[in-house]
């Protein structure tokens, strides 16, 4: 199971549990935190619905900014690993486990959290011994990193592990009141602040005439 080390900070501000006081979640990113998870996101394998790797990295950018995360591996160890003689040729078999750290970063480089977990990664039956441990590793490393990132609610697959559903099981918590951060995260409301710092519309044109001087 995921271990939570550090409670996230709040949006009205932190708790006495945050390691740095100053850091907390801003209400567009409490907004898109809060969201279902988009249907064509998930995907089936084996009849069992997930995330891919690639689509979680994709949204810890898109919460958090470039930079605002960092992934850890923790421990990588070889399991086990299978030799098959297929005829003058092998087939192998290699089995890792990952513990993977996904820390998070608020807007000012503060810590706000991280989380730790741990999977295992399979490669069955493949003719190279670099490809199956190649193979394995990713798979451990990225099941651990979607395990992880599951502690930040249905926008990173939390809601699938309810037999596979797409709608929100997160919905509400009260360490983050909605009315701290809807008001202020909505779409309208941030086109009013666009318009309102926007210069005004009436500006100079130049003039196409040459002066009277020169006529």
């Amino acid at each position: 199971m995921a271990d939570a080390v550090q409670a996230p900070a709040t949006a009205e501000g932190p708790t006495q549990h945050t390691q740095n006081q100053a850091a907390r979640l801003n209400p567009y990113q409490l907004r898109m935190l809060h969201k279902a998870i988009a249907p064509g996101r998930v995907q089936l394998k084996q009849g069992l619905a997930h995330v891919e790797a690639w689509d979680v990295r994709r949204h810890l950018i898109r919460i958090f900014g470039f930079g605002g995360y960092s992934i850890e591996t923790v421990s990588l160890d070889l399991v086990a690993e299978r030799e098959k003689k297929d005829g003058d040729r092998s087939r192998w078999t290699v089995v890792y486990r990952a513990q993977v750290r996904l820390t998070l970063y608020s807007t000012d480089g503060s810590e706000l959290t991280h989380f730790e977990d741990g999977a295992a990664g399979d490669a069955i039956n493949q003719p190279k011994l670099g490809d199956a441990h190649d193979m394995a590793m990713k798979t451990a490393l990225s099941q651990a990193l979607k395990r992880c990132a599951t502690n930040l609610g249905d926008q990173f697959g939390l809601s699938l592990y309810n037999n596979g559903s797409k709608d929100p099981v997160v919905n509400f918590s009260a360490a983050h009141p909605p009315q701290e951060w809807q008001k202020q995260a909505d779409p309208r409301s941030l086109s009013r602040k666009i318009r309102q710092c926007s210069p005004s519309r009436k500006l100079l044109r130049p003039s196409l005439s040459p002066p009277a001087s020169v006529r």
